[in-house]
């Protein structure tokens, strides 16, 4: 059954149907409230926005998102004509000024790229940051004791470099000294396992 559905997920409405139906919103919410913690006026990128769902659990702010799908670009457009999106891989993005944001997000895309484009994606954001600024991301991750269905989901996912910890940890301190992970088990209503890092630069 996964293997049929996870090409029907490159199409925007069957992405954000999936999405609905194993509690997305919820984790959106959870992500905003206790580890992005946006304010009213920030400045936010945020890369691999897919068609923009965490843009409506944001407080009013000056958003900017690209995205490889050319597909999830346009209907991100056509959701939001507030926020700015542009159609470009990590490996070809290019911030418009440094320093410039206060927050950068990365959603559940580290673990679609291998080291050298995941390195990259840190050092994007390191960039874009002003000091003070925050990079979190959000990513299936390996961990021992993790239930067998979380591990076959993982397993399944259409990403091919979910990591363990401490991989994704030695990644982040590249570019950032001060990178918190958490792990959670409770973000989505099927059995998953993730990593949230709050990188400050």
């Amino acid at each position: 059954m996964i293997e049929t559905i996870r090409p029907l997920l490159a199409v925007p409405q069957a992405y954000q149907f999936f999405w609905n139906v194993i509690g997305g919103p919820g984790r959106s919410k959870i992500l905003v409230q206790e580890y992005i913690r946006p304010r009213t006026g920030d400045r936010i990128l945020e890369i691999g926005c897919g068609p923009g769902t965490i843009v409506p659990y944001l407080p009013d702010s000056e958003y900017v998102g690209f995205d490889a799908s050319p597909a999830y670009v346009a209907k991100a457009r056509k959701r939001f004509p507030q926020a700015k999106f542009s159609c470009q891989r990590v490996s070809q993005y290019t911030p418009p000024q440094s320093d410039y944001f206060d927050i950068v997000l990365a959603l559940g895309i580290l673990h679609h790229l291998d080291d050298a484009e995941a390195s990259h994606l840190f050092q994007i954001a390191h960039h874009a940051l002003h000091p003070g600024g925050k990079l979190v991301t959000l990513d299936g991750v390996w961990e021992k004791g993790q239930s067998v269905v979380s591990r076959y989901l993982l397993a399944r996912d259409r990403g091919r470099f979910i990591r363990e910890e401490e991989e994704y940890a030695e990644l982040a301190l590249q570019f950032f000294r001060d990178v918190k992970p958490s792990i959670r088990h409770d973000l989505l209503r099927i059995p998953y396992t993730h990593i949230i890092l709050e990188c400050v630069r």
